[in-house]
């Protein structure tokens, strides 16, 4: 290890789920770093399976917990990451994700040889919830300017995460941490890397450096209105970044029509597995028509209905028997079909 030897703080905004969160402390502490301290950020609701109780006793005293004295839902609780006391640089690691032991040390070694980048970052595998192995992320080049980065988001040659990004904590808390008024995480984490790339650049080192963890869901209300909230909101930020800059007006107005019939088909797809009860009266339908307005805003051609399983979807979707056949069909069928 050679070069400046940078301070890290490991943020971990947790609810629940201790085991998870233990063996991803276990696997922080391991590291081959020593220059780091963990905060954990938890509200009230945190202990009730006694994790709180559980991490007490590992009396590691690079741990600390910031406890919320009320429930907090999850884009709340990042909110309080700026107003915190943090080293040089910050890390958001999710509660059940997991860490190489090496990780702070590649991205120490990362920091030393693009002193001058905003983000820094590595590949990662995905495992399940037993921590098996499940596929390696896409792999990025080394560098990527913001257009560059934005051009690879829209066009879905980067997998998005909130855990792995590094960055100065000064960057961020001058940014106002990661915007809220998106519904969740969705599409905030993704607003929040191109605003830290903008300054500069994202630096990525091709090593293997953490495990991000992919659950099956188990949600008995659909989510698909949130989604479709959070993506309209990325695209009324897309709408300000052209505005403020010809480079990324053109990576955006060269990629919004792919970009807009892509998550179409992806949220069409979802609205046929969830019941619609569950709906909360979204539909495909609804989904276009709010698409549509804001690629108009966005000078964007819009024409969904041109692909098959758009169109597909929009009809299975007007017959109820035929929604029902096909949530019979999904059950026994578990690949995508659309």
């Amino acid at each position: 290890m050679s070069g400046k030897t940078n301070h890290f703080s490991i943020i971990i905004p947790f609810k629940s789920g201790k085991t998870y969160l233990l063996d991803c402390l276990h696997s922080v502490v391991k590291q081959d770093y020593p220059h780091y301290n963990i905060i954990i950020l938890a509200d009230n609701t945190s202990n009730i399976d006694d994790a709180l109780d559980a991490v007490h006793a590992l009396q590691n005293s690079k741990i600390s917990i910031q406890a919320a004295d009320h429930n907090l839902d999850i884009l709340q609780n990042w909110g309080r990451i700026k107003d915190l006391t943090k080293n040089e640089y910050m890390t958001i690691l999710g509660y059940d994700d997991i860490l190489e032991k090496s990780f702070l040390s590649t991205i120490n070694d990362l920091i030393n040889q693009h002193p001058e980048a905003s983000l820094y970052h590595t590949h990662f595998n995905y495992i399940n919830s037993k921590s098996e192995f499940i596929k390696t992320c896409q792999p990025l080049p080394s560098r990527l300017n913001a257009s560059e980065y934005l051009d690879y988001a829209m066009n879905e040659k980067i997998d998005i995460m909130a855990t792995g990004y590094v960055f100065k904590s000064s960057d961020y808390d001058a940014l106002g941490g990661i915007p809220i008024h998106y519904p969740n995480l969705i599409y905030a984490d993704l607003h929040l890397w191109l605003e830290l790339t903008k300054i500069s650049y994202l630096a990525v080192d091709a090593n293997t450096q953490f495990s991000f963890r992919m659950h099956a869901s188990t949600t008995k209300t659909s989510k698909d209105k949130i989604l479709l909230d959070a993506f309209v909101h990325f695209l009324d930020y897309l709408n300000e970044l052209k505005a403020a800059s010809p480079a990324l007006g053109q990576i955006i107005q060269e990629n919004t029509q792919k970009f807009c019939e892509s998550t179409t088909k992806a949220i069409a797809h979802r609205l046929l597995r969830t019941p619609r009860n569950l709906r909360k009266g979204l539909s495909i339908d609804h989904m276009i028509t709010k698409i549509e307005s804001k690629c108009i805003a966005l000078d964007s051609a819009y024409e969904p209905l041109k692909i098959n399983s758009i169109r597909l979807a929009k009809t299975i979707e007007t017959y109820p028997i035929l929604n029902d056949m096909f949530l019979l069909f999904k059950k026994l069928y578990k690949k995508p079909v659309l």
